[in-house]
């Protein structure tokens, strides 16, 4: 998943636009050390914006003026990302490549959105006591998912299909997974089943989806 910030101040014509490093294709760093790269960035942008609102004051402007407002806008959007990052460091890379061939084999061929709450059915388990706290214990919990979804071996072979058929699934996947993990999908904390059938304390939200071969009702509900 590749993230732009841009921020205009009129005033002093700041522009800034960036891509965190914790989305750059084919690096070699770990997610902790690149989230705490783009952490980094982000506070750059931070010190920018504030030394731009403290410029202005000093020059007569107050807090009510567009320019400022601007520049206040720019510090609390980077905040934003700071503290998604932060949520980002706490999963490591193997987290990241389970949780991410999981979505595949779940909801890979379907949309954005399936995606992103297949992922973030997991990560609620992993909060809820009721379930195993780690990714891997999710994902491999007997009667759950499937246990294939934990091994290299199926990572691998979503990789080399990408690579064969000139897709992209797995990137997609895996943006699915940060984005969740960033804590940027809207979902209850207690939504914990997705199924093709309701179960649980009652039903969420289900979601049709129709590729033009195939179709499908996902229901995720409450646990």
């Amino acid at each position: 998943m590749r993230k732009f910030l841009t921020a205009t101040l009129l005033c002093m014509a700041l522009t800034v636009t960036m891509v965190p490093a914790a989305f750059a294709a084919d690096t070699a760093d770990s997610n902790y050390t690149t989230c705490m790269a783009a952490i980094q960035e982000q506070k750059v942008i931070q010190d920018q914006a504030h030394q731009t609102a403290e410029s202005l004051r000093q020059k007569g402007y107050d807090d009510s003026s567009a320019y400022i407002q601007a520049a206040q806008s720019t510090w609390w959007a980077a905040q934003d990302e700071i503290v998604a990052y932060q949520k980002l460091s706490q999963y490591t890379d193997e987290d990241i490549r389970i949780l991410t061939t999981a979505v595949f084999y779940e909801a890979g061929h379907t949309t954005e959105q399936l995606r992103e709450y297949v992922a973030q059915v997991v990560l609620n388990r992993v909060a809820d006591s009721r379930f195993p706290d780690t990714v891997k214990g999710v994902i491999t919990q007997p009667g759950q998912y499937a246990t294939k979804y934990a091994t290299q071996a199926a990572t691998d072979s979503i990789k080399s299909a990408d690579s064969q058929n000139g897709t992209y699934y797995y990137a997609m996947c895996e943006a699915a997974v940060k984005k969740a993990m960033m804590g940027q999908v809207d979902m209850p904390s207690n939504v914990l089943y997705q199924a093709n059938f309701a179960q649980g304390k009652g039903v969420w939200q289900s979601v049709y989806f129709n590729s033009g071969w195939y179709a499908s009702t996902s229901y995720f509900c409450y646990g």
